[in-house]
């Protein structure tokens, strides 16, 4: 688990342009990556698939940091980091979240270039992790393989209707279950992920039963649904940090990135609507 042979033998390749490429690589499987890709999907290509997808990484997120806080391994030497990474290292959250992301995307698709996209961008963003040396080659295998994992546990639950499911029940359901992932996992990245999972249950069905915008927009009115969503999304991650410390450690995750859940899945498209920022004659879509 500790063996440098690797990451050594990836560094002995070492230049300032090599190093900025898999920085730029790495960053792709960083959160703010994701709090930007998501929300464009769902605003602006399918919100039920977006609203899925969200679900689904956000839970892949929670599990990895789960994982992080129960092996506790640590990461190589500082001296051979070529960028700034704290935390735990095993599994890979950059190989985790990259194998959920681009495989979710893939399955979607379902298209042999959408699968050859979705192993290129795996494997890049995996070996940007040990050529930076900020993880150990079993944290890249651990990582690939509970995303894979999950990917196959997900798949036969992707044609639940959830129609069939009433807001009371909807509510209920995901605070208990929101409740219960927070007190198996108070640490780390749990409830930042406890937050935003959340805030996307409880916003995706207030958007369904009073909001029901629609997707389909323009070139310019996607432009300043991007622009005014995505703002106003980072906004409040900034503003929001302050104004919930006085709650214990946390539960000032959960709130705050509980509140950003809410506003992409809801209360974005609730200002697209008022906006007018939608084609006329398009229909909305069903569950």
């Amino acid at each position: 688990m500790t063996d440098l042979t690797l990451i050594l033998w990836a560094q002995e390749f070492a230049s300032p342009a090599l190093t900025a490429f898999f920085a730029a690589i790495t960053s792709l499987g960083s959160l703010e990556f994701y709090m930007f890709a998501i929300p464009v999907i769902y605003w602006m290509i399918d919100k039920h698939f977006g609203f899925r997808f969200s679900i689904f990484f956000i839970f892949s997120s929670y599990v990895n940091s789960g994982a992080k806080h129960i092996f506790m391994t640590e990461r190589p030497p500082r001296e051979l980091r070529l960028v700034e990474q704290e935390g735990y290292a095993f599994p890979s959250g950059h190989a985790q979240g990259s194998t959920a992301f681009w495989g979710f995307l893939a399955l979607k698709l379902k298209r042999p270039l959408a699968w050859i996209g979705a192993l290129v961008m795996i494997l890049l963003v995996s070996i940007s992790r040990i050529y930076l040396g900020v993880h150990w080659p079993i944290d890249i295998v651990g990582g690939l393989t509970i995303g894979a994992v999950l990917l196959l546990i997900y798949s036969p639950l992707a044609n639940v209707d959830l129609a069939k499911i009433s807001m009371k029940n909807w509510v209920l359901g995901s605070l208990i279950a929101a409740a219960a992932l927070y007190l198996l996992h108070p640490s780390g990245d749990g409830p930042m992920t406890v937050g935003f999972l959340l805030g996307a249950l409880l916003g995706y069905r207030l958007e369904l039963a009073y909001v029901r915008f629609s997707e389909d927009a323009t070139l310019v009115q996607n432009a300043i649904k991007l622009i005014l969503g995505l703002a106003a999304l980072f906004a409040l991650r900034i503003v929001l940090k302050p104004l919930v410390s006085w709650l214990p450690a946390g539960l000032d995750y959960v709130v705050r990135y509980g509140c950003i859940g809410l506003w992409a899945s809801c209360g974005a498209p609730y200002v697209f609507t008022k906006l007018g920022l939608y084609k006329r004659t398009a229909t909305t879509k069903t569950f």
